[in-house]
Order: structure tokens, then C-alpha cells, then sequence
């Protein structure tokens, strides 16, 4: 699900080039900007600042830092909801201490890629190196341990039933205890197995699942949205679950 997130972009005062300068005929050094280039640098000081603080953590797991503990947005402001927005909007305190990670690997991607039918000639542009694919290395796009779900339907299906598979670390307090709690579309059913997850270190892995289902998914227009919140008092992790035709 792409975008992952949103920032402040709209009426930035920010520096701005002489030569840039000259084509809207005016010679300043700042100007009032929006659009994506705004919110860029945005997201990248909040992902600077968490690294400061967590230097030891993967790029994944900043990302899913932020994405986690992102503000939920009013999809009915927004008519691209969640595909307009991602997981809402950046809260770079939160993002410091986001309780819980998901956490992908380089090779995690690439056996993504490879379930996507990406040639070896193809990977070894990305990444550099010979990577073949086998059988073995192909992983579900659904299944990449993304903080964020979501699913196509086809409009044809007659399968009602979607699941994620997902791991988080805790990298909040060393023994806690969190709790599923489910925020769904009334065309959606979401289950997750298990709904509670304990923990007695930190950097402990858990793994669950998360299905959803209706009576008839591939009935859906346009999106249809559910969120997924792990929380234990203290911390509250949250992923946007998406499904869509």
C-alpha cells in the first residue's frame, strides 16, 4: 500500500534557488512551496531524529516506527483515503519509541520480488549481486512483514477469505502484554490469531495472522478499510488494513 505516510507539504516557507527564482520572476530566497518535495524532508528528519535515538535500527524498522504511531486520518476528508495518506500522519515524538517493530530484510525483498515473477537479470540490477530464485525464496507480496495490508480482490473471486502473515519485535518494555483491538469497515470481518501477545524481553519476536473476510469481497467499490491496533496500556501500534478492486 503506497503512500506510507503523510507530513506537513502544504504552504511550506522554505529556501529556494536563484535560478528556480528567476522563472516565477521574482528574486527571493524563500518561498511558500507545497506538494510532495515538502513533505519529503519532513519525513526524513523524523527518520534522522529516530535514528539518533535508536542507531542501531534498520531502515524497515525506523519506517515502521513512524508508520505506527502515525495519526489517524478522516478518510471522509479524503477521497483517496488510505491511498491518498497511508497510515496517516507523521508524529515524530511517538515515532521515537513506537513499542512494537516490523522488521523486513534485504532478502525478505527479494524473495518478494521474486514471487512478483522479477527475472534473475532483473534482481541482479536492484540489487547489485546474482540472486536466482527457487520455489523456496518466493514470498507472498501479502505475507512481506510490512507495518501496512493490503489486498486486491479480483472482481471475479469467489474467495471471501484473505490472510497476512506478520512478526513484531518489542523494543518497548521488557515483559508486556498486547492486546488486538479492531477498528473495521461494516463490509469487512477481521480476525487475528493470536489476539494477544506476551512478551518477556525486549528485541522477543511474535508472529500472528490477520484475516479478513465478507460475504462477497470482490462485491467492494473502490476500498474498503480496517485498522489493526496492537496496544498494552502504554503503547499503541497501529496498521491500516486495506482491501480494494
Amino acid at each position: 500500500m503506497q503512500p506510507d505516510i503523510t507530513a506537513p507539504g502544504v504552504s511550506i516557507f522554505a529556501a529556494y534557488s536563484p535560478v528556480a527564482a528567476t522563472a516565477i520572476g521574482e528574486n527571493v530566497d524563500y518561498y511558500f512551496l507545497s506538494g510532495t518535495s515538502m513533505s519529503c524532508p519532513h519525513v526524513a528528519g523524523v527518520a534522522a531524529y529516530v535514528k539518533t535515538l535508536r542507531p542501531h535500527w534498520s531502515p524497515s524498522a525506523i519506517k515502521s516506527a513512524i508508520m505506527t504511531t502515525a495519526w489517524g486520518m478522516n478518510a471522509s476528508r479524503n477521497i483517496g483515503a488510505e491511498f491518498a495518506y497511508g497510515s496517516g500522519h507523521v508524529n515524530p515524538t511517538k515515532a521515537a519509541d513506537p513499542g512494537l517493530i516490523y522488521e523486513s530484510t534485504k532478502d525478505d525483498y527479494l524473495k518478494m520480488l521474486c514471487s512478483l515473477n522479477y527475472t534473475s537479470q532483473a534482481l541482479a540490477t536492484i540489487v547489485g549481486s546474482t540472486f536466482n530464485c527457487s520455489q523456496e525464496s518466493k514470498l507472498n507480496a501479502r505475507n512481506l512483514n510490512y507495518p501496512s495490508m493490503s489486498a486486491k480482490v479480483a472482481t471475479n473471486s469467489s474467495s471471501s477469505d484473505i490472510t497476512f502473515s506478520r512478526t513484531v519485535k518489542n523494543v518497548g518494555k521488557a515483559r508486556s502484554t498486547y492486546k488486538a483491538q479492531l477498528t473495521t469497515d461494516p463490509r469487512l470481518s477481521v480476525r487475528v490469531d493470536p489476539n494477544t501477545l506476551s512478551f518477556n524481553s525486549l528485541d522477543e519476536k511474535k508472529s500472528f495472522t490477520v484475516t479478513i473476510s465478507g460475504n462477497n469481497l470482490s462485491s467492494i467499490s473502490g476500498i474498503a478499510a480496517a485498522s489493526l491496533v496492537w496496544s498494552d496500556g502504554s503503547y499503541s501500534v497501529r496498521s491500516p488494513i486495506v482491501a480494494y478492486t
